[in-house]
């Protein structure tokens, strides 16, 4: 796994994801209300996910065990989500902590989970799907 290539290429998300958020609030959101607009912007971001992981894959993915470093690139990527959004929600943006915790709450409708699954799995459905096995 190269882990600068891979850091910028989350790097890269993580600004798109912000550009979303905003425009999913300040535009979405006046169109089709708060929760459309939740539900635009998490199935933005797993598609922007899913096609960075595989531009991602395409330059770094090789060799008989395709698994380990698709595998290792999508937790790097879960972990690196995870501290940004504590710390840079909180300290930069000034969410409080429940606030930042209320988007686990996938059984209240929060789909924060899925983006950080979607993290995850996408650079190992793209190594299979690139045929690298």
């Amino acid at each position: 796994m190269n882990f600068k290539l891979a850091f910028l290429f989350w790097f890269i998300m993580v600004v798109i994801a912000i550009i979303n958020g905003y425009f999913g609030q300040t535009v979405v959101a006046k169109a089709i209300g708060d929760y459309g607009a939740h539900l635009y912007k998490t199935f933005f971001i797993i598609t922007v996910i899913f096609i960075m992981s595989r531009i991602y894959v395409n330059l770094t993915a090789g060799g008989p065990v395709w698994y380990m470093p698709a595998l290792a690139t999508g937790i790097f990527w879960l972990c690196c989500s995870i501290i940004f959004e504590f710390l840079f929600g909180h300290y930069v943006f000034g969410f409080p902590w429940d606030k930042l915790l209320a988007d686990y709450r996938i059984w209240e409708g929060r789909l924060w989970s899925l983006v950080l699954a979607s993290e995850v799995i996408a650079p190992v459905i793209n190594a299979y799907i690139a045929g690298r096995p």
